[in-house]
């Protein structure tokens, strides 16, 4: 069992939006954090968070919380599991109750025990080293790279044990596997050359295995899917070549480990590779987090091909820019640098074509255009993929589309007709200024909770179109509320002290009284009385300092919460009436008897 104490230290130091973009693109947007929201099919920022408090809210699905029950909600696990997920992305080491102190051993001990076995024992491997070196690697690319070799599954499991770490722990970080029929666990790499995998944040989350042994299939593998591992979130070498890409604001993804390598031997130190499989949605934060154009480079084969098409309208719909380039001959990247054909690989590099020109190439490259008909599908096709792209960009493809069918550029249209489409004004009419001071009084109020005993003397929760949300912080609901979390988000002018939010509650309570229509004369004195102060507002700040605006604001508020005495409601509008024409404001008593008549 985790300790109390460990996770309240881990609530405190983990930071809610570096959590999120392991998971999420971050944005910051103004003042905000935002992300796309994962909990509903979401395609504009919707999900805010706020890393002072600690939360996030998605103003579309109403999803929320802390730290934990995001990581709880996305990856499908339970509280504890959510701890540890959090702990191991922040490098944070936990502590256990029950839990023998010598024998246990941090899940992100485990992976980089093994690494330093695994680099030992390539030194004693003699076929493995030739490999590496027939691969025109040298020991500082192996060094470099942490390169080693996994040997048996006896011995592998014989280190683990003799380091007391539990199988069980061994097995959710992905170094071993269980055969669920024979119940057997075994090591995850069996006698291959290993590669050692980093997230963007330098932690050891896995490997990559690669055999000698020709008859295997499987060339290569990865670890498998664990609480550290997911190959679709994955760049292999980000760790060594994120400086680079922030640098060159260029990033190169080729298709493996062995290419990867070799652009960094060849002094293209922004390389990484995608993990066996093209890109992904979960690739897409990283690369927009590094603010890098990208250059695809894959092998002329139908995988590679396949995975540049696909890759090319991931990056290109997500408004990332880049480039396309396929490597012709049946060379690889790793085979052109071990031939010291380094310029060749710089040259392929500079001819890449543009990611939308590449996807619009090879969609045409699958229609027959010699007929008119042909060209219309072709066409309509282009159109499903250019729809999906802003109209400037859509549209700077219609002379290579003309060129293709082989028709006017005027008769290919490549963007959505917009025209009719409402764009929403943001600034907020008059007609909602009332809206606009309410969310300002539940703000004040919520930042404020020592003004709460003063609001219900002067006001009350009836005059307020947002009773609902009101009435929790009345309450002192916290950011578990969804309402609250929302309130909490708003961009709207503060209320900067006091007296702000005293005037705010007189308009308030005027448009209320305002609205109601009664023929009650207490009602009616009320009403002209918050009217004669809202109107000679200024008077009042110009005259009076601010301690004795609040007080004179408040008394007169309080007094019409309180009093109902039409006699004395209407006295106290007739010395209000004189005071406001000579501007005697100082002058005014609240002491004095409204029960007798003033004039």
């Amino acid at each position: 069992m985790i300790d109390k104490k460990s996770i309240e230290d881990l609530a405190q130091r983990v930071d809610i939006a570096d959590i999120i973009s392991h998971y999420i693109e971050v944005k910051r947007q103004g003042s905000s954090l935002v992300c796309v929201c994962p909990f509903h099919n979401d395609k504009n920022p919707s999900m805010h968070i706020n890393s002072q408090k600690g939360f996030y809210h998605c103003f579309a699905c109403k999803a929320g919380g802390n730290v934990f029950k995001f990581v709880m909600d996305y990856e499908k696990v339970n509280f504890s599991e959510a701890v540890e997920k959090i702990a191991n992305l922040s490098n944070f080491t936990l502590t256990y109750t029950k839990t023998n102190n010598n024998t246990y051993k941090s899940n992100k001990n485990i992976l980089p025990l093994l690494n330093a076995f695994y680099k030992q024992n390539l030194s004693k491997n003699k076929e493995a080293l030739h490999y590496l070196y027939k691969r025109a690697l040298n020991d500082d690319d192996i060094r470099k790279f942490e390169l080693g070799y996994a040997p048996s599954s006896n011995e592998s499991l014989k280190l683990l044990q003799n380091e007391n770490i539990d199988l069980k722990e061994a097995l959710n970080v992905g170094a071993l596997k269980k055969d669920s029929e024979k119940e057997e666990i075994y090591a995850s790499f069996i006698n291959r050359i290993t590669f050692p995998i980093y997230d963007h944040k330098n932690l050891l989350i896995g490997f990559g295995g690669r055999t000698l042994n020709s008859d295997n299939f499987a060339k290569y593998v990865n670890s498998p899917q664990s609480a550290l591992f997911d190959k679709s979130r994955i760049f292999y070498a980000l760790n060594l070549a994120k400086d680079s890409i922030i640098k060159q604001k260029e990033m190169i993804i080729c298709e493996g480990y062995m290419d990867a390598i070799a652009f960094h031997k060849a002094g293209f130190t922004n390389a990484v590779a995608v993990l066996g499989t093209a890109l992904t949605n979960h690739h897409l934060p990283i690369i927009n987090r590094l603010e890098a154009k990208v250059i695809l480079c894959f092998d002329n084969d139908e995988a590679g091909i396949k995975a540049a098409i696909r890759s090319s309208f991931l990056l290109s719909t997500n408004k990332i820019d880049g480039k396309v380039v396929i490597l012709e001959g049946g060379k690889d990247p790793a085979e052109l640098v071990a031939n010291n054909q380094e310029k060749e690989l710089y040259l392929l590099l500079e001819k890449g074509l543009e990611l939308g020109e590449f996807y619009i190439r090879r969609l045409l490259d699958t229609f027959d255009l010699s007929s008119p008909l042909s060209k219309q599908k072709a066409l309509e096709n282009i159109q499903k993929y250019t729809f999906l792209l802003e109209p400037l960009i859509a549209n700077s493809y219609k002379f290579l589309v003309a060129k293709f069918l082989g028709v006017d550029e005027n008769f290919i249209n490549l963007s959505k007709n917009k025209s009719n489409t409402k764009i929403q004004n943001k600034s907020i009419q008059k007609s909602q200024k009332n809206q606009i001071t309410e969310i300002q009084i539940c703000k004040f109020l919520l930042d404020h909770l020592e003004f709460k005993t003063l609001f219900f003397q002067i006001s009350d929760i009836i005059y307020f179109n947002n009773k609902n949300l009101l009435e929790k912080i009345l309450n002192n609901l916290g950011f578990d509320d969804e309402d609250i979390r929302e309130l909490s988000f708003k961009h709207i002018i503060y209320l900067k002290n006091k007296n702000e939010f005293l005037l705010s509650i007189c308009n308030i309570n005027l448009v209320y009284f305002d609205k109601v229509s009664s023929s009650n004369i207490s009602f009616a004195f009320k009403k002209q009385i918050l009217d004669l102060i809202n109107k000679n507002l200024l008077k009042i700040v110009k005259v009076l300092n601010d301690d004795e605006v609040f007080d004179f604001i408040k008394k007169i508020l309080i007094l019409l919460k309180e009093e109902n005495d039409e006699v004395r409601l209407e006295n106290l509008l007739k010395i209000l009436l004189n005071t406001c024409k000579h501007s005697s404001y100082k002058n005014f008593y609240f002491d004095q008897d409204l029960q007798d008549n003033p004039f």
